[in-house]
């Protein structure tokens, strides 16, 4: 056996599972439990830019820990613009023991806020991207945070990746759930401009890793301000939808008004606003 083979088993080996077949089942689920639980799946994105970069080439998409749902949200958002690619994140260990299934989903567990934890993830993470088509989903806060606090430092592994893989795609997300004229919230969501790996500093030289780190947090948090003043601005027309805004009747207060739209020969739309 030569080196070589040896070297790629040994990747195989520790490769974290993510079987696509039950991935696409989960997201079948996933889908029809988001679209009962909020009123849409709105997004912002550059699709021309995502479509230049290489399926060889790894992304690394990081994200604002805004909720319960991120995991749901980034799992739909792979699915919808990145199809080819295979989607891992890592998650806290304690957590991954209440939700098995996931160990099968891509998802892999850590010792988070510990120097075994860190130790993992850089070593975990290299085999991951060095696998082909890979797409890792991470949320470097490490905590959940409220979308409007922005003071948290993001963790150090993610600028530590630039030294351990060849090249990297970075995107940073913005998540947010908020209400706007009808009964369920709204998932909001915008990917950021792509950081290539090979970035440079003004000077041409090469970051080092605070500078990363400094970097990524700023395109994050561009990214959010972004985002939320779109989300505050309510205008529908500022978004795609991986779910559309769908009206929904809230009970007797909707069928009377509903029969007094056919008294009056009128159609009858249950939105409290006009369409997003």
């Amino acid at each position: 056996m030569t080196r070589d083979n040896s070297k790629l088993i040994q990747r195989n080996q520790t490769l974290p599972t993510s079987k696509k077949w039950l991935v696409d089942g989960f997201l079948y689920f996933s889908r029809r439990m988001v679209s009962k639980q909020f009123q849409s799946f709105a997004i912002q994105l550059n699709a021309a830019e995502l479509d230049c970069i290489p399926l060889a080439t790894p992304i690394v998409v990081f994200t604002n820990h805004a909720s319960w749902w991120d995991p749901i949200s980034a799992s739909m958002i792979r699915q919808k613009y990145f199809p080819n690619r295979i989607f891992y994140a890592p998650i806290d260990s304690d957590a991954l023991k209440n939700y098995r299934i996931m160990e099968q989903l891509g998802f892999y567990g850590l010792k988070l806020n510990t120097i075994r934890g860190a130790a993992d993830f850089l070593t975990t993470t290299k085999v991951i991207l060095d696998s082909p088509n890979a797409a890792l989903f991470i949320t470097p806060e490490g905590k959940f945070t409220d979308v409007r606090d922005h003071s948290p430092a993001l963790m150090p592994g993610l600028s530590h990746l630039v030294s351990k893989v060849p090249e990297i795609v970075f995107i940073p997300l913005a998540l947010e759930y908020s209400f706007w004229d009808e009964s369920r919230p709204q998932i909001f969501a915008k990917l950021g401009p792509a950081i290539h790996s090979n970035h440079r500093s003004h000077a041409g030289a090469e970051l080092s890793k605070p500078q990363w780190n400094e970097l990524l947090t700023q395109s994050l948090r561009q990214t959010q301000e972004e985002l939320a003043s779109s989300v505050i601005q309510r205008d529908g027309s500022q978004f795609e939808y991986i779910i559309a805004s769908r009206p929904k009747r809230l009970g007797w207060y909707d069928y009377f008004r509903s029969w007094r739209a056919f008294l009056q020969a009128e159609k009858f739309d249950p939105r409290h606003s006009s369409p997003n």
